[in-house]
């Protein structure tokens, strides 16, 4: 299956409703990743486990914001409870208020369903989360199909699990045999484009034990500058073969804040105009080389600066490109 082109309509769009920050994800670049269900499997059969603990993975520093997440068999394998699979093990940022996590598993000829499991300091789990937080998501604006979910990890209130250090991701082996049925990119099309649905079938996509996943990390201490108000998503269940001993945690407690009003930003001063024009060149020269992602960035940051151009400078350039 091919992933369907993104409109004009559609980008342009993503600017205006403010969805800019979105990853223009390089899924083309990984197709072999997400091409064969089966040769992954097969590929997955001929593994053993790196490791005898979790304590024994080699933990990578997750940073805040976008991480580009490609699990094939480069990666190391680990007998979970569902059986063997490929993962990757991350230390969570420090020195963070609440972080909000996105994980989005990308669709093409197969798909990988993520499953998480969080654990404290002493790599002890905290929370295992899998069919609770992830579900399929049809492509919109920005974002390709996927299977996406988010977790919260709370480091504020007592009682829920504040410790929690590390996360490990990985394809439980209980979804091998299933699939997901994604909308078809011609009902995606007309959908986007207001036209009546064509009547065809839905793509049925088999789940692999490899996958492309997009990790967004967020401190949601920053940006708005208020601290935000969520109720954690706790584990499906929580029992793993480690013989480690699992946290208990709250599952019904919510967290409640009064949250001060935000003081309203200045605008900025308008931008000279030798920094107009640098800018201009900029977006015109990334839509040019189809980087789209970096274009939107430097319109926020144009926009920022003072800007009251950038936007239709991107517009112009994106409508030129298809041409």
């Amino acid at each position: 299956m091919k992933l369907v082109k993104m409109s004009i309509t559609a980008v342009i769009t993503a600017l205006l409703s403010g969805c800019s920050g979105s990853m223009v994800l390089p899924v083309q670049d990984h197709a072999s990743i997400l091409s064969n269900a089966e040769q992954a499997k097969l590929a997955l059969g001929q593994t053993t486990s790196c490791c005898t603990t979790f304590s024994d993975f080699n933990y990578v520093m997750l940073p805040e914001g976008d991480t580009l997440l490609a699990l094939d068999s480069k990666q190391l394998t680990f007998q979970f409870d569902e059986g063997m699979s490929y993962f990757a093990a991350y230390r969570l940022p420090t020195n963070t208020g609440n972080l909000a996590i996105s994980i989005a598993s990308q669709v093409s000829k197969t798909v990988m369903v993520p499953k998480v499991i969080m654990l404290d300091a002493e790599f002890k789990v905290t929370r295992v989360l899998g069919e609770s937080v992830f579900s399929y998501q049809p492509a919109h604006l920005l974002d390709n199909d996927r299977i996406e979910g988010r977790v919260f990890v709370d480091r504020s209130m007592p009682g829920n699990p504040a410790s929690e250090t590390y996360m490990i991701v990985y394809a439980p082996a209980d979804q091998l045999s299933g699939s997901t049925t994604i909308l078809h990119p011609a009902k995606a099309f007309a959908r986007a484009n207001g036209t009546v649905e064509p009547d065809i079938k839905d793509p049925v996509i088999p789940h692999s034990p490899w996958g492309l996943l997009q990790i967004k990390v967020k401190d949601m201490a920053k940006g708005s500058g208020l601290e935000a108000v969520f109720k954690p998503e706790y584990a499906d269940k929580v029992a793993m073969s480690q013989g480690q001993q699992v946290a208990s945690v709250a599952t019904t407690a919510a967290v409640t804040t009064t949250a001060t009003a935000a003081v309203a930003a200045k605008p900025a001063p308008a931008m000279q105009s030798e920094t107009e024009a640098f800018y201009q060149s900029q977006i015109e020269k990334a839509v040019k080389a189809g980087d789209i992602d970096k274009a939107m960035k430097l319109v926020n940051e144009a926009e920022r600066a003072g800007s009251t151009k950038a936007k239709t400078v991107f517009v112009d350039a994106v409508k030129r490109s298809q041409k």
